[in-house]
């Protein structure tokens, strides 16, 4: 195996692997800017709470059921041809967020971002580990790594920085043109295949799946929006979802595969993949409410909360860099007996991290927030030794199909996790209302348990039965707080012991089909 040195870009193959790079990185950020530059996005566009929400998920959805099926079709279609039309479905996406004027336009453009960063993200995955060659696999594998991680956490502070200093809408103009960029030369370099026309595609058994996990999907943002059960249209994509995913199984049991069945005979890569899902579900939790916390209780900017991610997705990228093969040679942790255990001290790490965030109150300083990302992106780091195990003995035909289901699995987690937090924010805010309203109905003297956040003037208006818009508004941001904090609290401390449980997941992978 070769050793990397920057001289490798200069040749038509590390301009290729640079162009991937490029396309990878596209796919991570427009994935994870979430709040900086929807906040703005939001704000510009005039749409409503409900609208904003989908900002960040119809990206998500439509990515995570496009990647089931990028193997099948690069396999049917080529690697060339994918890698020519693809970049343009992401590209078009790209433009129209930038210059969307209304929200349900904005969120429709995200929607073609997701389908053309589905198919980038799995071309992309697929050449760095095993289209780039046997001799360089450790290369690309190390560059994958490192480049994935690198992107997916830098999104929040690339986000922050460009809204607050220039516009939220070169956020996705810069990504358009590194895509371009990453586009051309693609079609330039790489080396025309023509796939497989006999392969058959199973589009039912695709449209089975997409309905199935899109509709509950859809339906758990909707239920948490509407009341779950008392709302007719959650029951009934509910309904629709449960039908689809039991007709997706049948017939995926039992007709030409959605995906190729090789790559479940490695059983490392079939560990890693379940283990990738549960462990980024859990993450999501945290990493969902966690801006909006340092907005409402810290009193952050999205210009200040920029730097702690910054700092985040810094410790994270060197972590990588650590024990990424092929691009460091003195990396560690060579075999999967040591990947293993540093994948299971990344994941508890998390954990122990998430349960030190939940001990907090509207007092939290920023110094300790951004002491607690720097430790969670160590062990975000340590986590991603999964990625390696999971392509380790990948043979490089199935590379593509592989990582396609890698990111189905953390992506469709993302909004599950997303979802979760949602639900779990309202509880917390409907709970700080209830106790409000049982104090206030009770006695004024129950006010005290509120009177810290609030002024002498306010609560006099309140004992004197005089309430001003003022004193409203003073009692909403009071609560409001106060429901960041516990909803805070709740899911911090809910990542945290799942994460502690999960932490001997990586520990399930065999040795013996380590090739390190």
């Amino acid at each position: 195996m070769k050793q990397f040195h920057p001289s490798f870009f200069l040749t038509n193959r590390g301009v290729l692997t640079a162009s991937f790079m490029a396309m990878l990185f596209c796919y991570g950020i427009a994935g994870a800017i979430s709040v900086p530059a929807h906040d703005y996005a939001s704000g510009y566009l005039g749409g409503t709470p409900y609208h904003s929400i989908w900002y960040m998920n119809a990206y998500l959805i439509p990515m995570s059921l496009t990647l089931i099926f990028v193997g099948n079709l690069t396999r049917k279609f080529g690697i060339k041809t994918m890698a020519t039309y693809a970049p343009a479905v992401f590209i078009i996406g790209l433009i129209g967020s930038a210059i969307a004027v209304d929200s349900l336009v904005f969120i429709g453009c995200r929607m073609i971002q997701g389908v053309g960063a589905a198919i980038c993200g799995g071309l992309a995955g697929g050449y760095l580990n095993g289209g780039i060659g046997k001799t360089h696999s450790d290369i690309g594998k190390g560059l994958f790594v490192v480049t994935f991680v690198f992107a997916g956490t830098l999104g929040v502070a690339y986000g922050g920085a460009i809204s607050w200093h220039l516009s939220w809408r070169l956020v996705y103009a810069s990504l358009a043109l590194i895509q371009f960029a990453s586009w051309i030369l693609i079609f330039r370099y790489l080396p025309k295949d023509q796939g497989d026309k006999n392969i058959s595609l199973d589009w039912i058994t695709f449209i089975l799946c997409s309905i199935g996990f899109g509709a509950f999907s859809i339906s758990l943002i909707y239920g948490n929006q509407h009341e779950w059960f008392q709302s007719n249209t959650y029951v009934s994509l509910l309904a629709i979802s449960i039908v689809a995913l039991v007709l997706f199984f049948v017939r995926f049991s039992s007709s030409p595969p959605l995906l190729n069945p090789k790559v479940f005979s490695d059983i490392n890569f079939v560990i890693s993949s379940i283990n990738i899902s549960l462990i980024m579900f859990s993450v999501y939790l945290i990493f969902a409410i966690l801006p909006g916390f340092m907005i409402d209780v810290t009193q952050n900017t999205i210009l200040t909360y920029s730097g702690p991610f910054f700092l985040f997705s810094l410790a994270s990228t060197m972590t990588v860099y650590a024990f990424a093969p092929g691009i460091n040679t003195h990396y560690f942790a060579r075999t999967v007996k040591s990947r293993r255990v540093m994948s299971s001290m990344g994941v508890i790490g998390f954990g122990l991290t998430s349960i030190w965030m939940a001990q907090t109150s509207s007092a939290q300083s920023n110094q300790t927030i951004t002491t607690q990302l720097i430790f969670l992106g160590i062990s975000f780091g340590f986590f991603f030794h999964e990625f390696l195990m999971a392509f380790a003995t990948v043979p490089a035909e199935l590379a593509t199909t592989a990582s396609s289901i890698a990111l189905f699995g953390g992506n469709l987690a993302k909004v599950f996790g997303g979802a979760l937090s949602g639900g779990i924010d309202t509880v917390s805010t409907q709970g700080s209302w209830e106790r409000f309203r049982s104090h206030i109905n009770q006695t004024s003297i129950g006010l005290e348990n509120f009177q810290a956040p609030l002024n002498n003037q306010m609560v006099e208006a309140i004992h004197a039965h005089h309430w001003n818009q003022a004193s409203l508004d003073m009692i909403n941001h009071s609560l409001s707080q106060q429901a960041a904090v516990v909803s805070y609290i709740n899911q911090a401390t809910l990542t945290g012991c799942l994460l502690i449980c999960f932490g001997a997941l990586p520990f399930l992978h065999r040795e013996r089909q380590d090739k390190a």
